[in-house]
């Protein structure tokens, strides 16, 4: 018998961690990319005037720094010694 091995719901927990993180981090790339966008495209791309496309495209770049950072903190932050328990 194998006793090593990782109860079945730890794994599916660490699987589930695993799949949010990398969908954390595509988010972040589409906000990211989406900011840019609006920021970059063309009049005739985009036909929003120019103050509307820097507040809108300015929001979402910042909204997708946040999100990196949150996603930073949660999946990839080493907890330090004296913050585990």
């Amino acid at each position: 018998m194998n006793y090593s091995r990782r109860p079945q719901r730890q794994r599916q927990e660490n699987a589930y961690g695993n799949i949010m993180k990398y969908i954390s981090l595509l988010m972040v790339l589409l906000y990211f990319g989406f900011g840019l966008y609006i920021l970059l495209s063309s009049p005739q791309q985009i036909p929003f005037p120019k103050e509307f496309k820097y507040i809108l495209g300015g929001l979402l770049l910042f909204y997708g720094f946040i999100r990196f950072v949150r996603a930073y903190q949660q999946y990839f932050k080493k907890p330090r010694r004296d913050e585990e328990e």
